[in-house]
């Protein structure tokens, strides 16, 4: 595992049984595309594969496996046997962000390494292959929802400074815990701006959002101070800053 840690994966999640049934938790890239991803149990890497889908969608095939999806069957079973067991079984990802370049060509990242890995690693689950997408797989199967709820914030003069915001009481809880990192995707933007939740700088505790220059800067050149936008969140650790609406 440390060998996937030490060239950037993070933890992205994890699998757990929910009524015998085998469920997952992701929070992290949950709606990046052409993404790496690992499944880890006790140190050990189990398997390694690459998606172009959103990651949520790759790990819902594994929840829900169709009946010709052999991979997914296969590896279902097996992080199931895993959980009952009373092992913990993880999910860690690894984004291609478009940062590599090879002229003026964009070297893919993801389908540069996975090969690479699975012939060093050697993954149990993968038997010296790679997990290969059917190519009529849909972006749209198995999507998480595009909100898990919403709520409307004005942007104060501060915000629009420093990139930040505060969220009140009421929502406080729809958000991860001190010192977590956040995904925050502004307007229609696929790719997010990382960011911290800050539960210290409030004397209540409740979450102020750290989005920094990216922040800022998307609320500069498409915002103006004292209007009202809408926060949509993704997942306690991912949201979506939307148009203003006022």
């Amino acid at each position: 595992m440390n060998r996937l840690l030490d060239i950037g994966f993070e933890p992205a999640g994890h699998w757990l049984l929910n009524d015998s049934k085998v469920v997952f938790e992701i929070s992290r890239y949950a709606t990046q595309r052409n993404i790496l991803y690992a499944f880890i149990s006790d140190g050990e890497v189990k398997y390694v594969g690459k998606t172009i889908q959103r990651l949520y969608s790759r790990m819902a095939s594994y929840k829900n496996p169709g009946s010709t999806q052999s991979t997914n069957i296969r590896n279902h079973e097996r992080i199931k046997t895993l959980l009952q067991s009373g092992a913990a079984v993880e999910i860690l990802a690894l984004p291609d962000n478009g940062l590599f370049h090879y002229g003026p060509f964009h070297f893919n990242l993801a389908a540069g390494l996975e090969d690479n890995i699975i012939r060093v690693i050697d993954p149990e689950w993968n038997g010296g292959k790679r997990d290969v997408e059917s190519a009529t797989a849909s972006d749209d199967t198995n999507e998480p929802p595009a909100s898990a709820g919403s709520f409307a914030l004005t942007l104060q003069p501060t915000y629009f400074r420093t990139g930040f915001f505060n969220i009140g009481v009421s929502d406080a809880d729809r958000v991860g815990g001190d010192g977590q990192k956040i995904e925050i995707f502004c307007g229609n933007e696929e790719k997010p701006i990382l960011g911290v939740i800050n539960r210290r700088a409030n004397t209540n505790n409740t979450p102020r959002i750290m989005g920094g220059a990216g922040l800022r800067d998307w609320f500069q050149k498409n915002l103006s101070v004292k209007q009202t936008i809408t926060i949509a969140v993704l997942s306690p650790t991912a949201i979506r800053v939307g148009a203003g609406t006022g």
